[in-house]
């Protein structure tokens, strides 16, 4: 059978892992970029023995599925991981709250507040299965029970700045898939996710599968029982190609444009962009150690700061401190538009609140924009969730708007992606 699999993400990389198992199935996989990864593509700079990611990533240690595939691929050795230091930005100073006995000690809050929020958060990381909550807003829920003073000062901001006019319809079992999984330590790739998907792709070649990397697919027919996909290559020749079966790993915006589906015209399947910044820097923003930084000050631009040295060594980047910072929004909007000069101008005042000296820190800035990397989690979203099997016999579909109640994140992606690799083998032997 030969089959076409569209975008080359960990997902994309699992399934075709899978399938290629069975020798019966010829498999190509189709991206318009110029590696694989998806949204945790990567790149080198001059004097970088590592590759780094467009936008922040690690894994946790609770991430089994990710952590089976590598073993199965034998690489599971070159998964390093190292406790991370979180904190909070509120009212000028950063607080240290990742943990019962910083929360504890923070004393923007009450202590009553303190000892409830420390109270939900653990009943969270003890609820094994959080979709029971979606029937729940997060916010009504935050407020009833950590209280008013705790949702004002640790969360409020954080779900302004990440999900703006949907911010109170936010189910609840998004956000005990923000708590429950989460470790102290983090997990990253020897040599960066770059590297690892590159790895990846080379066992897979090995395995008989084809990558036809700068390869855009503008469009999918189905003429009797045979898919022509209508491809452009990196050097703008236009031509088409003939499957058996085709998986799409693309979320709903970018999957409609290739073929009209009645199931990607739902509209409970909604999503927001990732613009991500990275600054290379001569030294460190956070000197405090802190990895991840959640931004609770009113009206900064970015909702978190990441510093990249804080989880990995800079000498694998030349001495650099690499620093990422996170925000989200609808990919109309009109930020989302600015250039990397802009964005820089306008972050710029909030940046020197935390280095003086940033301007004489700056190496280079640069931006990377994903116009579709957080879903939106609404009440009750499980009823509206989108299947593996569309409407159109053998064109199948998984993407992080199939791994709810998480949003994205490798090990769901794989996981997703080696169950729809089961389903798929199961209906084609029926047939």
């Amino acid at each position: 059978m030969k089959i076409a699999i569209i975008g080359a993400g960990f997902g994309a990389l699992a399934v075709a892992y899978d399938l290629s198992k069975d020798k019966n199935n010829s498999i190509e996989i189709i991206d318009p970029n110029d590696s694989a990864g998806g949204l945790a593509a990567g790149f080198k700079e001059d004097g970088w023995d590592w590759t780094l990611e467009e936008h922040y990533h690690h894994v946790f240690d609770t991430d089994k599925a990710f952590k089976q595939f590598l073993s199965e691929l034998e690489l599971r050795e070159q998964l390093v991981y190292k406790k991370a230091k979180s904190s909070t930005l509120y009212n000028g100073k950063i607080w240290q709250i990742d943990t019962p006995w910083t929360l504890l000690k923070f004393k923007e809050i009450s202590f009553l507040s303190r000892l409830r929020t420390g109270a939900v958060l653990a009943f969270l990381k003890i609820l094994p299965n959080g979709v029971i909550l979606e029937k729940f807003k997060a916010s009504q829920f935050l407020i009833l029970t950590m209280g008013k003073e705790s949702w004002k000062v640790i969360w409020e901001p954080l779900f302004v700045s990440k999900f703006g006019r949907f911010k109170d319809q936010i189910n609840l079992s998004w956000f005990w898939a923000r708590v429950n999984p989460r470790t102290a330590a983090l997990g990253y790739f020897e040599g960066g996710f770059r590297n690892l998907a590159d790895l990846i792709v080379g066992k897979l070649e090995k395995m008989g599968v084809k990558f036809n990397f700068f390869h855009k697919v503008e469009k999918i027919n189905k003429i009797e029982d045979k898919f022509i996909l209508s491809l452009i290559d990196g050097a703008g020749k236009k031509f088409s190609k003939e499957y058996d079966l085709v998986i799409s790993t693309l979320s709903s915006p970018i999957f409609s444009k290739l073929i009209d589906l009645p199931e990607l015209k739902q509209d409970k399947m909604l999503g927001l962009g990732a613009m991500t910044m990275l600054l290379r820097l001569k030294k460190k923003i956070l000197q405090d150690g802190t990895y991840w930084l959640n931004i609770n000050e009113k009206n900064w631009p970015f909702v978190a700061m990441v510093e990249h040295d804080n989880l990995v060594s800079n000498k694998h980047y030349n001495g650099e401190s690499l620093v990422y910072l996170g925000r989200y929004l609808e990919a109309s909007d009109i930020e989302y538009q600015k250039s990397t000069e802009q964005l820089l101008a306008d972050y710029r005042p909030y940046l020197k609140k935390l280095d003086q000296d940033f301007d004489q820190n700056l190496i280079e800035a640069k931006v990377f924009k994903a116009p579709f990397a957080q879903p939106i989690s609404f009440i009750n979203q499980s009823q509206y969730l989108p299947k593996f099997n569309t409407s159109i016999k053998n064109l199948y579909w998984v993407s992080m708007q199939h791994v709810y109640p998480f949003d994205r994140g490798i090990n769901h992606a794989v996981s997703s992606a080696r169950k729809l690799a089961k389903h798929v083998r199961m209906e084609t032997s029926a047939s």
